[in-house]
């Protein structure tokens, strides 16, 4: 009899055991289905676009990965007179790319400029207009002043540039030449290996036609 009592017993101290750890499995489901429940609406899912006048992205839809950039004081490259070297610097159809809705080959493309390349062809058409002093050119460099100007605010870069004091007009004053600053950058060179791969569609018709691709 007290052997039936003690197996009765440790029967029902299993039952409500197994009880307890089911509840409490069943009841971590539900709470870890009501956070993705709860938070699925602040994750943006990845949005499909008609590139179809204004229905496109900001930004091209590429992942570039982290990159280090440590500026150098190299003189033997792109200085102003060194057309070959800035001219390693643009991608095939100069930076411009179409794209268009994804698995939809015949569907009709949208063709951008990605601003990088914008930004250095700016800096180039500068140095040009340096260069040769070209009747004409003032319009375009104010342009890219300007346009400069307002990507390096929207940068913001705050990277940390040692201070080298030097003398100018007999008093000392703070100078910063930047060299050997490390800057946090995005892999400008994933970005450039893919607009070679992906270059713009030639424009179709002549100068008094209407534009089409």
């Amino acid at each position: 009899m007290l052997t039936e009592r003690i197996d009765s017993s440790s029967s029902s101290t299993l039952r409500k055991l197994v009880f307890f750890l089911t509840f409490l499995v069943a009841a971590n489901v539900l709470f870890v289905l009501a956070l993705i429940r709860a938070f699925s609406g602040l994750i943006p899912l990845e949005k499909e676009y008609s590139y179809v006048g204004d229905d496109f992205p900001a930004e091209l839809p590429l992942n570039l990965p982290p990159a280090a950039l440590v500026l150098s004081s190299d003189a033997t490259h792109f200085s102003l007179t060194a057309d070959d070297d800035w001219g390693t610097l643009f991608p095939l159809s100069d930076g411009f790319t179409t794209l268009r809705a994804s698995g939809s080959a015949n569907a009709p493309g949208r063709t951008f400029l990605v601003s990088m390349v914008h930004q250095l062809h700016c800096l180039d058409a500068i140095r040009v207009a340096f260069v040769t002093n070209r009747t004409g050119a003032a319009h375009h460099v104010e342009h890219c002043l300007r346009y400069l100007r307002q990507t390096v605010l929207c940068h913001a870069d705050t990277t940390l540039e040692p201070d080298e004091p030097g003398v100018r007009d007999g008093r000392w004053e703070h100078a910063a030449s930047g060299v050997g600053a490390v800057h946090r950058c995005r892999d400008w060179t994933v970005l450039r290996k893919w607009l070679d791969e992906h270059p713009a569609e030639p424009l179709r018709g002549r100068a008094n036609d209407s534009l089409s691709t």
